[in-house]
């Protein structure tokens, strides 16, 4: 199999679960993986023979696993290496952010362009249509691509831009990828802050949900713990709106209060209290019982408060902007689709975006100074219809009105 995106989360994560199969016995899988943006991690993991420890740091002590399933570590760029791999893999897994995914049609053409002249292309999605035509030249058969960013039906998303793509550049390709490459739309969830001299490390839980076909085969994924179902939507929206979106709004709000980890921000009463209000929202949204949504949230409560793992609240920053239009503001017009509110503890979320952008603690667009123009000007830039619902726009704007101190809206 192959991996694109190498990196903390993918050894943490896709590769974890390979190695736990693989120890199990039965058929042994072997990852090549390759770089998504820059080299560093497929060159600092061949110094190793591309094994490495695995910290599994709980709230009270760590346990150090040893994976070999990477066996082989190569730039992204690596033209050869690239067409060679997906000639023969059975499966290809995928961690390239949610920015990956993103339509960008200036970037898709030309990325049309350099597939047409056999240059490698820059996107993710044009790096896989470059890797299935090298795979239909020489003869070989269907795969499976796995998806395991945090996108709402994100196998189903990676299809529609590789099909697209292809489609521009050969109909003929884009046939053979319609029929024989299986997007398989995946929920990933395992805590994993950037690496550090430490190392690589990681938190207890480890979960994977996967639904979609494998025309060649798969690991024995199940044995460690990964879920096969026929639809992995309610899995990815609780994943996405209650664990996520919790993220972004601790990031958002405990960084403008000084806190650095989300570790931090757990320890902070009013951060506790926003994140219960945000979750507070879900429960007329997701199709799961009141009981199974108090234990994910105790789960995810005691997972955010692990303070020996360092995750960094301006790393889950990163790119805000986007993630609530992924994480937050569905819930939001989810609700209003059904008659409700809008979420308070949504809508502070945003507030929250907005208070960080012009407090310049983020990038982001000039947002005017009145209330309402603000209210309205925030949810055009996230991408939003909600800026046309005016109940909407009533209450972001009560919201962005009154900061706290720290600039925090309230």
């Amino acid at each position: 199999m192959a991996h694109l995106g190498l990196g903390a989360f993918h050894r943490a994560h896709q590769a974890w679960f390979t190695e736990v199969a693989n120890r199990c016995g039965g058929e042994q899988w072997g990852v090549a993986a390759f770089t998504g943006r820059r080299p560093d991690a497929a060159r600092a993991l061949r110094a190793t023979g591309c094994r490495y420890d695995l910290v599994v740091r709980g709230p009270d002590a760590d346990r150090r696993e040893t994976v070999s399933a990477v066996v082989e570590a190569h730039d992204g760029a690596d033209a050869v290496a690239w067409r060679r791999t997906m000639a023969t893999v059975a499966v290809l897994t995928v961690t390239v952010t949610e920015a990956g995914y993103l339509d960008d049609e200036a970037r898709d053409a030309e990325d049309v362009r350099a597939l047409a002249a056999g240059r490698l292309p820059r996107s993710p999605a044009a790096r896989i249509v470059d890797g299935l035509r090298a795979r239909l030249a020489t003869g070989g058969g269907g795969m499976a691509v796995v998806a395991c960013d945090n996108l709402d039906s994100n196998g189903a998303l990676l299809g529609r831009r590789v099909g697209g793509l292809a489609g521009r550049l050969d109909p003929d390709l884009a046939d053979w990828i319609g029929d024989e490459v299986s997007f398989v739309s995946s929920v990933v969830d395992r805590i994993t802050p950037a690496p550090t001299d430490e190392g690589l490390v990681t938190e207890p839980h480890a979960s994977w949900v996967l639904a979609g076909d494998f025309p060649a085969g798969r690991p024995a994924w199940e044995v460690a713990g990964a879920l096969f179902v026929d639809d992995v939507r309610p899995y990815e929206q609780r994943k996405l709106w209650l664990l996520n979106a919790g993220h972004s709004l601790l990031a958002l709000t405990g960084l403008p209060r000084g806190h650095r980890t989300v570790a931090d921000a757990m320890r902070d009463p009013e951060c506790v209290a926003q994140l219960g209000e945000l979750w507070d929202g879900l429960g007329p949204v997701l199709p799961f019982t009141p009981d199974e949504l108090d234990r994910e949230r105790e789960s995810v409560t005691a997972r955010f408060a692990n303070a020996r793992i360092e995750h960094s609240l301006a790393q889950i920053a990163v790119d805000s902007a986007l993630k609530l239009g992924i994480r937050v503001l569905p819930v939001v017009e989810e609700r209003r689709r059904r008659g409700l509110d809008a979420g308070r503890g949504q809508l502070r979320t945003v507030a929250a975006w907005a208070a960080a952008v012009r407090g310049g603690l983020l990038d982001g667009p000039d947002l005017p100074g009145s209330p309402a123009d603000l209210a309205t000007s925030a949810l055009r830039h996230l991408s939003s219809s909600l800026a046309d619902d005016p109940d909407v726009v009533a209450e972001l704007a009560e919201l962005v009105s009154v900061p706290d101190p720290t600039g925090t809206p309230r």
